[in-house]
């Protein structure tokens, strides 16, 4: 009886010791091959290095110092030969947010750039807009918004053009609300172009495509030549129709026999549309920034509700 108590006993130690080297085994094996991460720890969506797809030799993107502009390509610096044409809705002004806004604005280095929703920016004699000009090195015109619309503030949704490039001439539309700005600037090589910039008041139930139509008037002029027209206009592209109503779906064919083309979207109402010896250019999109950023998604997305919108043209 004892004997076999003491096999029994015996036999469970053999059986532990090979269920520890088992599990010990195990254990390594796992360690080895799938790294635990700590508790806390996150994954990084963004990459702040990355190759940017271009027709030019650009460099690849690289991350310098700055505790706003977290990465930015040397690429986006510098374009040579082209005309940076961009368009950004920075939402209700930017309020403290005006850094990261800066942030974008600096990675994409536009030579002429249209602002919606610059609301607030013309107080104290324009501090703001003074402001952004100095640091980007521009000049500018300032469309103050009629009071139809006005946010928690009661600022009204006003737009900014800035120009890099000389502005030879300009005026503001009062018949497009919120805002329509036209200005001829002069490219390095003394070529003339008319921009048009523009804010799209969303009372559609109310005017329906009735600012679309006075906004294509005003252009009707310039198209034969070189012109762009950019911005928020608060409509779809052409041909896009799911979740438009249709007071919304009708105005951009109002463009189209106006002889324009749409040209790059990023999030359905910020639009760039040209004319035809815009398109019979060379020309390069920008990458979209909700799949190619230029600057990282976390600052693109909690500094405005758009997205920028930038397009290179090449000038001869």
């Amino acid at each position: 009886m004892s004997i076999n108590i003491l096999k029994k006993n015996g036999q469970s130690k053999k059986w532990a010791k090979a269920g520890f080297l088992f599990l010990l085994v195990m254990s390594l094996a796992q360690a080895c091959g799938t790294p635990r991460i700590p508790e806390g720890a996150r994954i990084i969506e963004d990459t702040p290095t990355r190759n940017i797809p271009t027709k030019t030799p650009y460099v690849t993107a690289t991350i310098p110092a700055g505790s706003v502009l977290t990465a930015t390509a040397s690429a986006l610096q510098t374009h040579t030969g082209a005309v940076r044409f961009m368009s950004y809705n920075i939402q209700y002004g930017g309020q403290d947010k005006l850094p990261q806004v800066m942030s974008i604005l600096k990675a994409y280095n536009a030579d002429v750039l249209a602002i919606q929703e610059a609301n607030g920016w013309g107080a104290d004699d324009f501090e703001i807009a003074n402001q952004f000009a100095d640091d980007l090195g521009m000049e500018y015109i300032y469309c103050q918004a009629d009071g139809a619309s006005v946010d928690k503030n009661g600022n009204t949704y006003d737009l900014v053009l800035f120009s890099k490039l000389e502005i030879k001439n300009s005026e503001v539309f009062s018949n497009v609300s919120n805002c329509l700005i036209r200005a001829e600037v002069v490219t390095p090589s003394g070529k003339s172009v008319q921009v048009f910039a523009t804010h799209i008041l969303s009372n559609f139930d109310e005017v329906g495509c009735q600012n679309v139509e006075n906004m294509a008037k005003a252009m009707a002029t310039y198209v034969g030549g070189q012109a762009i027209l950019m911005g928020d206009m608060t409509i779809p592209p052409p041909g896009v129709i799911m979740g438009y109503p249709q007071n919304q779906i009708a105005c951009p064919p109002v463009l189209e026999s106006a002889g324009l083309s749409f040209f790059a979207d990023v999030s359905q109402v910020d639009h760039v549309w040209v004319s035809q010896a815009m398109l019979d250019l060379q020309f390069y999109k920008l990458p979209n920034p909700s799949t190619e950023p230029l600057v990282p998604k976390n600052i693109i997305r909690n500094t405005s509700n758009h997205s920028p919108l930038a397009v290179d043209f090449y000038f001869p």
